[in-house]
């Protein structure tokens, strides 16, 4: 069973947090909770609705109403997609880029007062052909929210640093 640690000792009593899993840090079938989970607030929805210009109606309503089309706000799907993902960087911090993603599903809508968590299986890895330095791994990510019900999943193929070869061991961590 391999232990991961959140810190590495400097000197005695001084300590560093480690930032991330390296490649070689993960294998086919692990599965990463991702903590703490994510409370959404209508200001959440109203704030995103007003950065990223969002004139639908739904997100119109929600600038200027607590309350949508008779019922509680429902949270858009971007800003979710966003927050999930944020959620994961704990985990995938020495990622190089996100190299693409798949089957993005948002199967229960997320409302004003939801608390969503993820967590991240790992269904694939390989060296990359292209970047020694690097490999890629394929990552299903999921979000729930408080009652247990699926409300975000997607695929994606991340390139991350191989051990030692990216640019945290000069930054000090």
């Amino acid at each position: 069973m391999r232990t991961f640690y959140s810190h590495r000792k400097l000197a005695e009593d001084v300590y560093i947090e480690i930032a991330g899993l390296e490649y070689e840090d993960f294998a086919v079938g692990q599965i990463f909770e991702h903590r703490p989970g994510r409370t959404f607030t209508a200001e959440d929805n109203r704030l995103h609705a007003l950065r990223a210009a969002d004139l639908s109606a739904r997100s119109v309503d929600a600038v200027f109403n607590e309350k949508v089309y008779g019922g509680d706000q429902v949270i858009s799907e971007t800003l979710v997609l966003g927050v999930v993902t944020a959620l994961t960087t704990k985990t995938f911090n020495k990622v190089v880029a996100n190299l693409g993603w798949r089957q993005v599903r948002f199967p229960t809508p997320v409302r004003v007062g939801d608390t969503i968590y993820a967590e991240s299986e790992v269904l694939g890895k390989r060296d990359s052909e292209s970047r020694p330095t690097q490999g890629i791994l394929h990552i299903r990510t999921r979000a729930v929210n408080q009652r247990g019900e699926e409300v975000c999943s997607f695929e994606r193929h991340l390139l991350i640093y191989k051990r030692g070869l990216g640019p945290y061991d000069a930054a000090g961590y």
